[in-house]
Parts: C-alpha cells; structure tokens; sequence
C-alpha cells in the first residue's frame, strides 16, 4: 500500500551535493515583496494592453482572422443559439461597410436542416464555455457584442485570459520562492516567466494556445507536488488529469503529455492514478466531443475533414481527364442508377485536390467528389468531406499567401522552426537553460533506484513531451509545413512553455558566476524583445522574419 506522504525528492535539493543553506529571512522578505511588485506591475502593463487592443483599421477589437473565427462562434451562439455563422459573417460596418466579422478560418458542410452553412475550423469547446461567460456578462451589464463591441471584446479578454493567467503567474511565482533559489535567481526566472514568453504577447486575443499552457502549467505544478514533494492526496491526482486533458481539448499534441503525466503517475501512486487522475480525464473528453456533435453533428473535429470521403460508387462514363468536360446530363442519368438524385442545377468545378472534381447541387445543397481511376477507365464517385474547399476558400493554392502556402523544404522548415526567423531557440534563447536544465538533472545521481527517481522521471516525462509534439509539427505535409500562419512566434509550441521552465530553473540554480549570469541576462532581453516585439498585435510576423524580408535574406 502506498503511503499518502511519499519520502521527499525535492527539486531544491535532489542530493547533498547541491544542499543550499536556506536564504536569510531578510533575502525572503525581499524577494516576496519584489515578486508581488512584478505581478502587480506586469498585471497593469496587459490590462492596459488589453482596455487599447483595436484592429489596424480602428473599427473593430478584433485582431486576426483566427480570433474572428472564435467570436463568430461565440456571437452566433448568442443571437441564434447555433454554431452556424453565415449571418455573422456578412454583418457590415454602418460607416466603412466593412465585413469587420469575415474571417478565412471557415469550413463549410451540410447542417442539419439540409442546407449547406458556414462554421468556424476551431474546436467548439473553447468558444461554447467563453458564450456562457459572455452571457453572464450581457445579462448583468446589457452590453452585446453588437452594439459594444469594444467594450464586451476588452471584458472578456481581461476575464478569460488575464486572469488565468494572473493565477498561473502567481502559483509559479510562489513555487519559486519557496523553492528559496536566492533573489538573483528568483527575479530571473520571474522576469523570464512573466514578461519573455510567448503568453505574455498573446493576452489581448482570444487564442487556444493560452488556456492550453495554463492548463498544462496547472497540471505540471500538481505533478510537483505529487511527485517531489511527496504530497499524495487526492485532489492533486483529479486536479492533474482535468487540466492535463483541458490543455489536451485546446492542443491536439498534448494529448501526449496525458500520456506521459499518467504513465509518470502510475510509478509514484498507481491506485490514485487510476482512481483519480484517469477519471477526471473525462469530463474534458465528453465536452470536447458532445461540443463538437452540437456544432458539426459528428465526433470528428473540423480539421479532420480535409479530403475525399468514403467511395459510394462509380460512373462508367469515358471522358478526356478534365472532368469539366463531362456531359453532365450523363453524369446524372449514371447518378440517378446509384439512387443519389442530381437535379438540372448541378454544376462541376475543380477542387483543390489533385485530379478531384466537385459536383455541386445547389437543389439538393448536395456535393459529391468525382475523381478518375488510376486505369482511366471510370470515374469514382465519394462523399465530399473536404469542409476547406467551397467556393471562394483561402486555402486553396491559388488563393493562399505568404508562409500559408507552406515550406516546399522539409529541411528548410525544421531548421526555421528551431532556429531560424520562427525559431524556439533564436526567438526564445532562454530556453537554451531548458536544454542545460534536463543535462544537469540526469547528472545528478540520487540515493535511490530509477523509477523512484521522481525528478529525472519527470525531466523524461517532459522531454519525450516536447519530442513528440514538436516531431509532429515538423514533419508535416506541405500543406501545414507554415510555421502557424502569420504569429509571432511558433505558435503551435506555445502550451510547452510551464514545461520548459520547470527545466530552465534546475539550470539557472547552478549558475553564480557573474560572467554566466552576464550571459543569463542577455538571453533573457533577447527573449523579452521578441515577446515583446508585438505588443499591439500578436498575428505579425516574428522581427527576425520582418528583419531578413527587409534585408533580402528570404522572401515569402
């Protein structure tokens, strides 16, 4: 039987080799009343952000074509209680006439009264939660969405990202100083976490990668305490599986960090680990996907509709191999055999598929995939199921610009990604300590067999995390290989960052050394410049990618 109070593998003091005295009472003192004066300070800083955020026009506080795709959803839900957002889409500015509400971030499929509509590509959950709050917000203050834009954007982005984030802040910073690394240490890592990364910049847009890495950093400080300090109780096992699998239904990757909290769980307390942390997975887990059903009418996310669907027939028609060309009232006499009716009004058009036709019945609001056999001997007929390609899509090739159109090389675009105008370590540089903090903990040699090495169970824990996430961004298709569109930064990585910076403090706690700390305060300005960089506007690109644009480096 497990003991509810495990023997303590504390973070600050894996072994008597790096047994530190205590900091004076003084040094405490200082260092708490510093760190309430940084969140208090880096608290103003992004509220004012938040009360200015407009768009580069003036007329509206929506800031990007992906956060429109969120209001739209939010809106929608509360004018029509549906997840359709046709209407919203064409609301028009009185004064500009403005679509300020068009976003490219659509789907568009067959809804449930038989008619084809428009949909946002994000995952329902995150919007569903935010309408209620939304609606709290109209019924005690009267403000719409409609009519006070600005002031129910600027709201609600103070609620459902500043102050999650507040309390990230402050469960982190609290960590670091009973962690009692001395003050040098401690500020470091507070001004690092508070003003150099990425979820800093992102506070003034509603985006899925904030409440994915608070959620992430929530559940990796109940693994702290579970684990390295040896706190066994219940709610730190139910907390860890809610947040684990919340920041999992923002970020499809971090399913494998659910993965790895849990397997981690099961060597310390196997029992609470299946009693606890595997059940509170599922209320996450059934909204993500009773959200999803409300919205598209089945399980699968919006993002998994991105091809041909099932074949349900063939036509046995000879035609040149553009199907434009087809007689279309033989398609529909072949059509009518297979008991799928096809009225006058059909139409064809190419896809943006390779060799794949559309027709479209706009009668029947019913659309079908033609695609030839590799024989050439007839014509395959599918169920359509690409949601992206409809008339007057973006993401088609030639509609697409910029990086959206992808990196053609795969080397290219890994090398970027880690180093180059997008780069995890050229933007971010301070996470080069990450990097020294997993090397500093595997030297480490502890009185005590591997598996109850909770410490380097947990550095593994998190480097596999960041192994299979990042692999799979970086490898790709083409036509994901884009850095995450028009961000600041990789954005896609954005929910590693608490990850990350449980690594960096086990580096920076063996560093004393004036030179070396030097060095730890360049890293940290070239960070915070880079989080900073887009202050205003977090979708523009990166300043290393702005930088090289401008000096013929490369073009895009």
């Amino acid at each position: 039987m497990t003991s509810d109070k495990a023997s303590p593998n504390n973070l600050a003091s894996p072994n008597k080799r790096s047994l530190r005295p205590p900091a004076p009472q003084s040094d405490s003192a200082t260092t708490r009343w510093l760190l309430i004066m940084i969140l208090a300070l880096v608290g103003a800083m992004q509220l004012s952000r938040i009360v200015q955020v407009q768009s580069s026009t003036g007329d509206s506080p929506l800031l990007s074509a992906n956060d429109r795709s969120r209001w739209c959803t939010i809106a929608a839900l509360a004018v029509n209680g549906s997840y359709e957002i046709d209407d919203i889409l064409e609301i028009r500015d009185p004064q500009t006439r403005r679509r300020n509400w068009y976003t490219i971030d659509l789907v568009q499929h067959r809804g449930a009264d038989g008619r084809q509509h428009f949909y946002s590509s994000k995952p329902p959950l995150l919007p569903t939660l935010y309408s209620g709050i939304y609606w709290g917000l109209r019924s005690l203050t009267g403000a719409t969405l409609m009519g006070e834009p600005f002031v129910v954007v600027r709201t609600m982005l103070a609620l459902v990202n500043l102050l999650p984030l507040m309390l990230f802040w402050w469960l982190w910073l609290r960590w670091l100083e009973n962690e009692q690394l001395g003050v040098w240490t401690t500020l470091t890592l507070a001004c690092f976490l508070v003003f150099g990364t990425y979820l800093t910049t992102f506070v003034n847009t509603l985006n899925n990668h904030l409440p994915a890495a608070i959620a992430v950093g929530i559940s990796l400080w109940c693994l702290h305490k579970i684990a390295i300090q040896g706190e066994r109780r219940w709610l730190w096992f139910c907390l860890c599986g809610l947040t684990t699998s919340f920041g999992a239904a923002n970020e499809l990757p971090a399913l494998s960090w659910v993965a790895a909290a849990g397997a981690m769980l099961l060597f310390v307390d196997w029992r609470k680990t299946l009693l606890g942390y595997a059940p509170a997975l599922l209320p996450v887990a059934i909204a993500f996907f009773a959200t999803n059903f409300a919205a598209h009418g089945e399980l699968v996310p919006a993002y998994g509709h991105r091809s041909l669907g099932p074949r349900i027939g063939t036509l046995a028609i000879e035609a040149s191999p553009n199907l434009l060309e087809l007689e279309l009232s033989q398609v529909r006499q072949e059509l009518s055999t297979l008991e799928l009716p096809c009225s006058s009004s059909a139409v064809l058009r190419k896809a943006r598929r390779p060799e794949v036709f559309e027709l479209w019945d706009p009668l029947t609001q019913v659309r079908l995939g033609l695609k030839r056999d590799e024989a050439g001997s007839a014509i395959g007929v599918y169920e359509w199921d690409d949601w992206y390609d409809y008339p007057g899509s973006y993401w088609t090739n030639d509609r697409k610009q910029g990086v959206d159109r992808g990196e053609p090389n795969q080397a290219k675009y890994v090398f970027h990604s880690l180093l180059g105008h997008h780069g995890i370590f050229s933007l971010t540089p301070f996470w080069l300590l990450a990097v020294g903090g997993f090397l500093a903990i595997c030297r480490i040699r502890p009185e005590v067999g591997f598996f109850k090495n909770y410490q380097l169970l947990l550095a593994g824990a998190i480097v596999a995390t960041s192994l299979v996430s990042i692999g799979f961004y970086l490898t790709r298709p083409l036509e994901d290989r884009n850095y995450g569109g028009v961000s600041s930064g990789f954005r896609w990585a954005f929910w590693l960052i608490p990850l990350w910076f449980w690594l960096a403090v086990a580096q920076l706690r063996t560093i004393s050394t004036p030179s070396k700390r030097m060095l730890v305060i360049g890293l940290l300005a070239i960070s915070v410049f880079s989080a900073s960089f887009a202050w205003r506007n977090p979708w523009t690109s990166p300043w290393i990618m702005q930088l090289g644009q401008y000096c013929g480096w490369w073009s895009y």
